[in-house]
């Protein structure tokens, strides 16, 4: 049974709270200040801490660090009544799983204490898996414990011992290679290389001869036999990339080497044998260029054996500054420089912008700061001007007004009630009560901040 601890100096909320978790079935033991939930985890080391910002001798994140030196795989949720973006940042740099304000839903926080366990889990067994001597690729490589990414390497490590064929879908720079990499290097065909080839890099006659290989006097300048990478990789994995982008021709020549395991090169006779475990991806939308035409239907039903796909930056933002922090660790170490820490306002800015190149635009971001900005600190000013005010103005806005407002509450009757509710959303959720914060990330003036505030505590006074 999964032992959870909650530290809170509010008798009702320990009440509430450890009567929520029982009836989930939770063991759970409470504690009324600091001191006492170290002298009972001593005795019985929790799974999950629960534990409030704000409590006399020790607040709640020096607490998670004392409670983490008894158990390295704590998962940790601080609540608090009083927010502010710099004690979350504080909270996550210390370990917390989530940081939930005060009043919060039960559902929310039964959701944070499982992703959080499932994340433990993942951490567990990439440590297995570097004790089995797969540390040339772990899934530590694919950075996120947002509950998208959880689910991705789930399938991920449901599938890598498998045969089937995997597509891959997902827009570009979002890390589709990365996934393969990791479905073949904790596969049992990991001792062999992992061959890699991206359809747009060629042109379809050079891609064929590629694929295939070719036999001399083939074709202009075919001086002697060439083995094809299907055929080298027999025994591997391989990665085909940008699978979207093969002409028809090739297509049927595709398919008729998967259906029959062995390749014709070009020129050539006499079929040539291979064995490898087919990886493809693709940033295009196969089964609308099916319905188009451009790509065959036998082809597509091939490949999407075992579909993937990985979601676009923007759709796990809260994986940010988890990102960032590994990028300015991997660029400080490459350029022998010192840790490059980020401000709450920079770093927030930073998970608001779309990022249409996704991961790759972000590390691109990262590294350029890492090299231009001297300072060891990297402010809002410092970031590009597009981040700041261009095309990350209003991204976060939710897609529909549940998102915003609340699932199942009613919508404000007027646009003057819709704004006033969305600006003390941002406010409030966004910003950690921040006025200037506040207003660049609505894209007003701070001045036009304070106006409107104004103006709703008179129509709240009237």
């Amino acid at each position: 049974m999964i032992r959870v601890m909650i530290a809170d100096d509010e008798p009702a909320m320990l009440e509430w709270l450890s009567v929520l978790l029982e009836q989930k079935g939770y063991e759970v033991s409470i504690a009324v200040s600091a001191a006492k939930a170290l002298e009972s985890a001593s005795g019985r080391v929790p799974d999950v801490a629960v534990v409030d910002l704000r409590m006399p001798g020790m607040d709640g994140i020096d607490l998670l660090a004392e409670l983490r030196k008894l158990n390295p795989e704590l998962v940790g949720i601080v609540m608090t009544a009083f927010s502010s973006i710099e004690t979350a940042v504080r909270a996550m740099r210390e370990g917390a799983a989530d940081y939930l304000i005060k009043p919060f839903d039960i559902e929310h926080l039964l959701s944070s204490i499982q992703r959080g366990l499932r994340e433990r889990q993942v951490l567990s067994e990439n440590r297995s898996l570097r004790r089995l001597g797969k540390s040339n690729f772990d899934f530590s490589e694919i950075v996120g414990t947002s509950d998208v990414m959880l689910e991705l390497l789930e399938q991920v490590r449901a599938v890598a011992d498998k045969e089937s064929t995997v597509l891959i879908t997902g827009e570009s720079g979002t890390g589709k290679e990365l996934v393969a990499r990791a479905i073949h290097f904790n596969s049992h065909r990991s001792e062999g290389p992992f061959m890699a080839v991206n359809c747009g890099s060629f042109t379809q006659t050079l891609l064929e001869s590629e694929l295939f290989g070719h036999v001399k006097g083939s074709f202009t300048g075919a001086h002697r036999d060439k083995t094809g990478l299907l055929a080298a990789a027999s025994g591997c994995s391989f990665f085909l990339d940008e699978v979207g982008e093969l002409d028809r021709e090739l297509q049927v020549k595709l398919l008729r080497a998967l259906q029959e395991r062995q390749v014709l090169p070009v020129g050539g006779t006499k079929p040539v044998p291979f064995d490898v475990r087919l990886i493809a991806a693709t940033n295009s939308d196969l089964k609308a260029k099916v319905e188009r035409g451009e790509f065959r239907a036998d082809l597509y039903y091939r490949l999407n054996v075992i579909p993937l796909r990985v979601p676009p930056l923007r759709d796990r933002r809260n994986d940010i500054p988890l990102l960032v922090e590994r990028f300015a660790r991997l660029y400080a170490a490459k350029f022998g420089a010192p840790l490059k820490q980020f401000t709450p306002g920079a770093m927030e800015l930073l998970r608001m912008y779309p990022w249409p190149g996704n991961v790759r635009e972000l590390e691109n971001l990262v590294e350029r700061l890492c090299v231009m900005i001297r300072a060891e600190t990297i402010r809002e000013e410092d970031l590009p001007e597009f981040v700041r005010i261009g095309r990350g103005r209003g991204s976060e806005i939710p897609h529909s007004a549940s998102a915003a407002f609340g699932e199942g509450e009613a919508l404000p009757a007027t646009l003057l009630e819709i704004e006033k509710a969305w600006l003390y959303y941002v406010l409030e959720h966004r910003a950690g009560g921040q006025k200037k914060l506040a207003a660049r990330l609505l894209g007003i003036d701070e001045s036009t901040l304070h106006r409107k505030l104004e103006r709703y505590a008179r129509d709240k006074e009237g």
